[in-house]
């Protein structure tokens, strides 16, 4: 608690790296400062008297509950389906929300082998499932490439995991299938990251679920050469694989970790043990992708980490005026794209006036923003993703730059889709933006409020979702990194 209402006020207190409900373990120890700072303009003492106070953190029978003992209690009095010989929660849900690895995830149920399966309550990105006509071959597909050798990659606590099947069975083209087994299995592999199946969203009751988040996302199920997807008002529909659509990761974790707090609601969700467990230090070496960072009194997201710093994705849209409602006069057109690269928009992002409102005007955030190349990329019509991310043309070197198709948190953040969960999702909330990845002429790539990816000719306008490079120098100064505590720096 922090209670400094004695006067004179112009001296106060706070307390640095640690925040009110962080965790310290039996055995552990943990770090903080307090921070006396003055504003007086005549010389002023004052007595300052600092306590902390703990609570114990809850037990079942003196042992902390791990997130399967919490997830059964939920099962026994929730409606449930069973699917695979596991147990799952069905129909509309408010107390089966989990932070945990960067990403608000919505815990489906127990699993046959009693792990704990999950998935995102974002489309973490959009990309085309595989090449055209290869709906029944997941284990090839980008999207599975995109899961396991992209996404599992990057994640902390990767040991949580446990390797799933993953049904990809064949259905027919009504979008009705709901099947309890998987007797015609496609998929040969287990993998630590997959995707909802069709028949799993129609056994959770579909649109009428907790599963149905106002985007459009993919199901691992094949219609022939045509897969499933769940467009943003929760229907079923055939998708050409060469189309693109929304990645929900679906993840199983071990029976034996930790719920170290929370209630399972969106604004209290469970807390799921983390090992790393370790928030002081620089941002670039104690962050991970999706976590949340306060930069100039914005809250931005981690995209990825490296030694040139920390890439931040703003969490939300350029807004000149403050507002908070996005309006044609925040949206700017790309203005001049050609066959040489050239990005009038990418100029403008970087000039003083953008900077001005990035920074808050204040000389001090500016300094920690890092001058980086960004690349922009081939001229790319779609396919593979990673022949986007990989290119290394049409490059420019700036402070600010955009977020590529295929790129982690190239889709519509949840905090954005429900109002910083004040809210339900509703694709209303977010929108339209552009994107670094070109397409070819005078067409380039935005993300659309439904999240998928479309080209638009440059001179129409889109919202402007800043993606900038934090210093590799830069602390971590408090929170734990989540929607609630973001990292201050």
């Amino acid at each position: 608690e922090r209670i400094n209402n004695v006067e004179p006020s112009c001296i106060t207190i706070s307390v640095l790296n640690h925040e009110i409900k962080d965790l310290v373990y039996p055995q552990d120890t943990k770090d903080f400062q307090i921070k006396v700072t003055s504003t007086c303009t005549t010389l002023s003492s004052k007595e300052i008297e600092i306590y902390f106070k703990y609570d114990k953190q809850e037990t079942q029978g003196g042992v902390i509950p791990t997130i399967s003992d919490k997830i059964t209690e939920l099962l026994k009095t929730k409606p449930t389906y069973n699917y695979m010989d596991g147990t799952y929660l069905k129909g509309y849900q408010d107390s089966n929300y989990a932070w945990f690895n960067g990403f608000m995830w919505r815990i489906m149920g127990i699993n046959k082998d009693g792990s704990v399966r999950m998935i995102t309550e974002e489309d973490v990105t959009a990309i085309r499932w595989g090449p055209d006509l290869s709906g029944a071959q997941y284990d090839t597909s980008y999207v599975n490439d995109w899961l396991n050798n992209y996404f599992y990659p990057k994640l902390k606590n990767k040991d949580f995991l446990v390797d799933t099947i993953w049904c990809s069975e064949v259905a027919t083209a009504m979008g009705d299938s709901s099947r309890t087994t998987c007797t015609n299995n496609l998929s040969k592999e287990t993998k630590p990251v997959g995707l909802i199946s069709l028949d799993e969203y129609n056994l959770a009751n579909g649109e009428s679920s907790y599963l149905d988040t106002a985007q459009q996302f993919l199901t691992l199920t094949p219609s022939g050469e045509r897969v499933f997807s769940v467009n943003q008002l929760g229907n079923p529909l055939t998708l050409m694989t060469k189309i693109d659509g929304g990645v929900r990761p679906v993840i199983s974790i071990s029976s034996d970790i930790m719920s170290t707090g929370g209630s399972g609601t969106l604004i209290d969700p469970y807390m799921i043990e983390d090992k790393t467990n370790d928030t002081t230090g620089a941002l670039k070496d104690h962050s991970y992708v999706g976590e949340y960072v306060t930069y100039a009194g914005r809250n931005y997201r981690v995209v990825e980490t490296s030694d040139r710093g920390t890439k931040l994705i703003l969490d939300g849209y350029y807004d000149a005026n403050n507002d908070g409602i996005i309006s044609e006069t925040d949206d700017y057109s790309k203005y001049k794209e050609s066959v040489s690269g050239e990005c009038s928009l990418c100029i403008k992002i970087n000039e003083e006036s953008f900077l001005d409102w990035l920074t808050n005007n204040n000389s001090n955030d500016a300094l920690k923003l890092s001058s980086t190349t960004w690349y922009q990329g081939a001229y790319w019509t779609g396919g593979d993703y990673k022949t986007n991310l990989l290119s290394t043309e049409n490059p420019y070197t700036g402070k600010v730059g955009l977020i590529r198709v295929g790129e982690m948190l190239s889709g519509q953040s949840e905090t954005i889709l429900s109002k910083n969960h004040t809210v339900e999702n509703a694709s209303g909330n977010n929108h339209a933006y552009w994107t670094g990845t070109l397409y070819h002429g005078y067409n380039t790539w935005s993300i659309g409020k439904d999240v998928i990816p479309s080209n638009y000719h440059v001179l129409n306008t889109r919202g402007i979702r800043p993606v900038i490079m934090i210093s590799p120098d830069i602390i971590i100064t408090g929170g734990n990194g989540t929607p609630n505590h973001p990292y201050q720096i």
